[in-house]
């Protein structure tokens, strides 16, 4: 199942439409419902909102290019090539902007990114109900969750690992000089030697560190940034719109239990149980009587065993279990 690949090769498609969004909200001008399409774009897959951060990465470090003589003058002369429009004049000045900056990165980013670009990347991913190690070339190692995917990238300067869906647990050989981070969603963690777990779940990323330490960044649309810090036991969250949670603790028991293939369920309501069940299987089971939905469990599950949870609902809560399809199953009184 391992493939490797470019990092063009990963979201090809993503870097061009991340480059047109991000060129379209440079305008002033730009209208509120172009902004919730984009917003819309970004939510609608992991490898679109990676795209996204990876340009406003580009973006800030080409900042410094600004202060290039030689560059903006460049920028300046390409402007100056550009044939006259007859737009009407409230858009000049925005254009003008906009233009500019397009033109100084366009200047800038090839220039950093001949020495800097990130190498060829290798992608590990899970189908639903596997669960998969993979030793990485540092003596680093990777757990995978089932239906997940990362793509390695180790250089010279970072050893890069992005989590493009599901879960990971992370065993990270220490060396201060060569750091270890993870991109998922709209932030990085970044970790030396040390053991953690990153989750996307619905547009939020979970990070729980089961020992050592970790920085955790996070950047929003309109580029301000958030950071926090972790030390074993602890856990947060932040959304797609870099927004971080308080830090809290973790369950240790509770953080393990999937790789051990199990879950430690304690008073979920039933929903909460079978969206993470169905994660372990391309049978999925659904509630049909709404009743059910305030039905709350307790106990210990094997993450592979469906079976053995519709039987005991069946018997604990006189619930009954029809098959409606090759991947359905419907639960009501």
């Amino acid at each position: 199942m391992d493939r490797e690949n470019t990092n063009q090769g990963v979201h090809a498609g993503s870097q061009d439409e991340a480059a047109h969004w991000f060129a379209r909200l440079l305008d002033a001008d730009c209208p509120p419902e172009e902004r919730a399409a984009f917003e819309r774009w970004r939510h609608a897959d992991p490898k679109h909102a990676v795209a996204y951060r990876e340009l406003e990465i580009l973006w800030k470090r080409s900042a410094e290019a600004v202060k290039d003589p030689a560059i903006l003058a460049a920028a300046n002369r390409a402007l100056r090539r550009e044939p006259e429009t007859h737009a009407p004049r409230r858009w000049l000045f925005p254009a003008l902007a906009a233009g500019l900056a397009i033109l100084v990165a366009a200047v800038a980013l090839p220039r950093w990114l001949s020495t800097s670009s990130d190498p060829v990347g290798t992608a590990y991913m899970t189908t639903a109900g596997q669960q998969r190690t993979q030793q990485l070339a540092d003596g680093s190692s990777v757990l995978l969750d089932t239906d997940s995917e990362v793509v390695v990238r180790y250089s010279s300067r970072t050893r890069r690992v992005d989590l493009l869906r599901g879960r990971a647990q992370f065993s990270v050989q220490g060396n201060h000089a060569w750091p270890f981070v993870v991109h998922a969603g709209s932030g990085t963690v970044t970790a030396v030697g040390t053991q953690f777990q990153v989750r996307l779940d619905d547009g939020a990323t979970d990070v729980a560190l089961l020992k050592g330490k970790l920085a955790i960044a996070t950047q929003s649309a309109n580029s301000s940034e958030q950071s926090a810090s972790l030390i074993g036991g602890q856990g947060l969250s932040f959304d797609q719109s870099g927004n971080i949670t308080p830090v809290r603790a973790i369950d240790m028991q509770q953080a393990q239990a999937w790789t051990q293939g199990k879950l430690f369920v304690h008073d979920w309501r039933l929903p909460q149980l079978l969206s993470e069940m169905n994660r372990y299987s391309y049978t999925k089971v659904e509630i049909a009587d709404p009743s059910l939905q305030n039905i709350h469990i307790s106990g210990v599950f094997r993450t592979g065993d469906q079976q053995t949870l519709l039987q005991m609902l069946q018997q604990g809560w006189s619930i009954r279990a029809k098959r409606v399809g090759d991947k359905q199953i419907v639960l009501s009184r």
